[in-house]
């Protein structure tokens, strides 16, 4: 038997009882069902809008009390439609989008949802249109001693204008700018000067809007409306596009940096919001459902994740998950129904439109940090001078860049950014740190920028650090290149990564060329912190963000050659996305992934435990010391087998390597075992354990080195790392959970070395090789990365999986360490 064997004979005999385990998919999360019932609710409301339509008619036949709004319910159903995913040679769609071309202009609100819809659609032939239905509304603006009040329905001459009339007015005009229509620069000035104007004070830290102008008999502020009120402010800045700030362009240091007109009053409008959150029909609402899409508007345009304490997308999907009928509509009856929420059609347009355009992945979060106060449910008063908040001196940095990555990187996918408030978060304990970082992690760039030295509690540092060691990817700007927050961000990272530093990204560095060719004598002070093989963050002393807040400088489609320092912020800005997310976009909103513990687990755990050891080399660190943590959470949560989740890291000649019958080598220097370290690992091989290993990020140094260690060890046998076969056991359908692993997401090439586009994941059959004593593999190796994928960091220059190809695969193996026999 060996000296070792008998030794050893009760834990492989323990072993046998695992070897037949069934391995399944584990139960469903709250989350992920809430996931897959967003999805089925939008699935089956379109459906039901589909059966709605009369190729003839449309969606039309509801009619308002007072008013006739032909067109109105069709334009407002096709872009829901089209929101959901359906294209526009959809039949349904095709013809509503026909019938829409054809509907003179009389109504302000069929007018912006025909703008809506055809501006969704992207079709060239409809730019025309576009432009006319945009002047169309220009000419019908009421203005009263030349100042703009709005949009009326219109009725008549003399007909007063009203916010909610206004509100769709605004977004038909901001969707016909986005198409390509003209709109003078002074309609919006004249929106915001509006908005600024009808704003009603409640108190010191809350205002509203009301549905009427002053002069007309009044309704209290309405909830509604006051939605309308924040969303018209942050959508006239937005298609103001203005430079409020008085950029350098040269330098990117701005004279007004941070001072905007409309920032107290959006904070304002957006407290009071937080103190009235409601999904139900709120007072002087006309919909509950119309309320709904107003949420979800403000919360996207605004990016909060919080309005209050609420967490709006996710409150809101439970609220209309629940109500959608079996049918798949949304509808309201009883005697006191409000206005709107008699109408099926209309309901089930607004709750599709929530749940479709609130689920888009989110790309960017943006840190909210620093002093304040919260007296009541969720009401912030940041401690800045002249309104100023300090994280947040450019409020379209992080939707610009967003929106440039989303068309440069992701072919149009779309995708959200959100502003990220752990200030509103309880944060008690490492479960609700874990729970935080879960949820976080699902976007994989955290964004910090200010002049101040950022200031965050120890839980939110903890947050913080988690949110690296899980894969995230941080992204700093010293705003205007302030020093303060230059010296404060860089004592932050010494404080929280100790083992590792910020350090210039040197000329090689793949994010100079990870989408664009950007030279790295542009933006040359940008540094970076590594874990293990890959940058994890990026920090820019210099000036990115008043770029950013500006879509001037957004370069056009196609465009290859930057024009200005501007567009060069830009590329650079998508460069580093692109390296961060590995060209992968990030999963739908709401989905989370459970964070594993990092607390040290017993260390002698009950016998039966699959307790995995990490072999350390004495040439590097462990890369990635959190990936067996995970995989072996993993394999816990897929087989229900017992497992120690953290590895023990021990060097290959220590004698109590043996105790461990499943070990993992993860590297990507050079190293070179001695006898003993040879003979130690190999003992172990052949008395029942197995050996995974993998080159992080596919680093050829290390691979060399493990094939030469290989031949080394099984020079006696004369053995040599071989391919293996698709069909083998490892792969199966009955050792993995009844799939069997036919295909893996990998990554075989980088970008080219002057600006091509990276060689992104393929779908590959796997490439794994091993070494087999009597049967069974001892030794299953991956050229290509495993380690760091488990740890859930991507990048362009990494030559590996998929985090979910990686778990798949390291999984099987572990499962496979407890076969005997063939």
């Amino acid at each position: 038997m060996g000296c070792h064997m008998v030794r050893f004979l009760l834990p492989s005999l323990m072993a046998l009882a695992f070897a037949g385990v069934a391995v399944a998919q584990p139960a469903p999360t709250a989350e992920q069902k809430l996931v897959a019932d967003v999805n089925k609710a939008i699935e089956k409301g379109v459906q039901f809008l589909r059966t709605q339509r009369n190729p003839k008619t449309q969606w039309e036949g509801f009619k308002l009390r007072f008013v006739n709004m032909e067109g109105g319910a069709t334009g407002l159903a096709t872009l829901a439609l089209l929101n959901c995913g359906l294209k526009p040679d959809d039949k349904d769609v095709a013809g509503a989008i026909e019938y829409l071309r054809g509907l003179p202009p009389t109504r302000t609100y069929v007018v912006a949802l025909t703008l809506l819809a055809l501006a969704e659609a992207k079709q060239a032939q409809d730019l025309p249109r576009i432009q006319s239905l945009v002047d169309w509304l220009l000419k019908t603006a009421v203005r009263e001693n030349n100042r703009l009040t709005g949009w009326a329905y219109p009725n008549g001459p003399g007909e007063h204008s009203d916010a909610s009339n206004t509100q769709y007015a605004l977004l038909g005009l901001y969707a016909g700018k986005q198409a390509g229509a003209k709109i003078p620069e002074q309609t919006w000035k004249d929106i915001q000067a509006m908005y600024l104007r009808t704003m009603v004070k409640a108190n010191a830290n809350e205002a509203a809007w009301l549905y009427r102008d002053a002069g007309a008999r009044l309704p209290p502020p309405s909830f509604t409306m006051t939605a309308a009120g924040v969303s018209g402010l942050v959508i006239a800045g937005m298609g103001l596009d203005a430079d409020e700030q008085q950029l350098n362009a040269a330098t990117g240091v701005a004279a007004a940096c941070g001072q905007y007109d409309s920032a107290e009053p959006i904070r304002k409008g957006l407290n009071w919001i937080g103190q009235r959150f409601t999904f139900e029909n709120a007072p002087q609402s006309l919909s509950t459902f119309y309320n709904t899409y107003g949420i979800e508007r403000v919360g996207r345009l605004t990016g909060h994740r919080f309005l209050g304490k609420a967490d709006w997308y996710r409150e809101g999907c439970e609220f209309l998950v629940g109500y959608q009928s079996r049918e798949g509509r949304w509808l309201k009856t009883g005697a006191d129904v409000a206005i709107f929420d008699s109408s099926d059609i209309l309901n089930t347009s607004f709750a599709l439109l929530f749940l479709s355009k609130g689920r888009s992945p989110v790309l960017i979060s943006k840190l909210a940090y620093g002093d304040f106060t919260e007296p009541e449910r969720g009401v912030i008063v940041e401690k800045g001078e002249k309104g100023i908040t300090g994280w947040n001196r450019k409020h379209h940095d992080a939707r610009h860049l967003t929106e440039f990555c989303a068309r440069e990187l992701f072919q149009g996918v779309p995708l959200g950014w959100q502003v990220y408030d752990p200030r509103r978060v309880a944060l008690p304990n490492e479960k609700a740190i874990l729970e935080e970082v879960g949820v976080l992690v699902q976007s994989p760039i955290l964004y910090l920028t200010g002049h101040d030295a950022p200031k965050l509690t120890g839980q939110q540092k903890v947050l913080l650090r988690k949110y690296v060691e899980e894969g995230g990817f941080v992204v700093a700007e010293a705003c205007c290149g302030s020093p303060e927050f230059a010296d404060g961000f860089r004592k932050l990272v010494a404080e929280l990564f100790p083992d590792n530093e910020l350090k210039p990204l040197p000329p090689e560095h793949a994010i100079w060329r990870a989408h664009f060719a950007v030279p790295p004598t542009e933006f040359g002070k940008l540094e970076g912190m590594n874990r293990g093989c890959r940058t994890v963050m990026v920090f820019s002393p210099e000036p990115l963000a008043g770029y950013w807040q500006l879509a001037k400088f957004m370069p056009k489609a196609g465009e290859r050659v930057a024009q200005n320092r501007g567009e060069q912020a830009y590329r650079i800005g998508a460069n580093v996305v692109a390296y961060a997310t590995g060209m992968e976009p990030p999963k739908q909103r709401l989905t989370t992934r459970k964070i594993e513990s990092s607390a040290k687990e017993l260390q002698a755990p009950p016998k039966g435990f699959i307790k995995p050891a990490q072999i350390k080399l004495e040439s590097e660190a462990p890369p990635a010391p959190a990936a067996m943590r995970n995989l072996m959470g993993y394999v816990r949560d897929v087989s229900g087998l017992d497992v120690v989740t953290t590895a023990e890291p021990i060097f290959p000649a220590n004698d109590d390597l043996i105790k461990y019958k499943f070990m993992y080598l993860h590297g990507r220097k050079a190293f070179n075992w001695e006898r003993a370290e040879l003979d130690n690992v190999k003992i172990n091989l052949q008395t029942g354990g197995m050996l995974l290993a993998d080159a992080c990020c596919g680093s050829e140094k290390f691979d060399a080195s493990f094939r030469a260690m290989i031949e080394k060890m099984f020079a006696a046998e004369k053995l040599k790392l071989e391919p293996i076969p698709l069909d083998d056991k490892l792969y199966s359908a009955k050792l993995n959970g009844g799939v069997a692993i036919k295909t893996v997401k990998r990554r075989e090439k980088v970008a080219a070395a002057a600006g091509g586009n990276d060689g992104g994941y393929e779908e590959l059959s796997p490439k794994l090789e091993g070494i087999k004593l009597d049967g069974r593999w001892v030794v299953i190796y991956s050229k290509y990365d495993i380690g760091c994928a488990l740890e859930n960091h991507k990048s362009t220059d990494c030559l590996g999986h998929t985090p979910e190809s990686a778990k798949r695969l390291a999984a099987a193996a572990v499962l496979y360490s407890l076969k005997r026999g063939n």
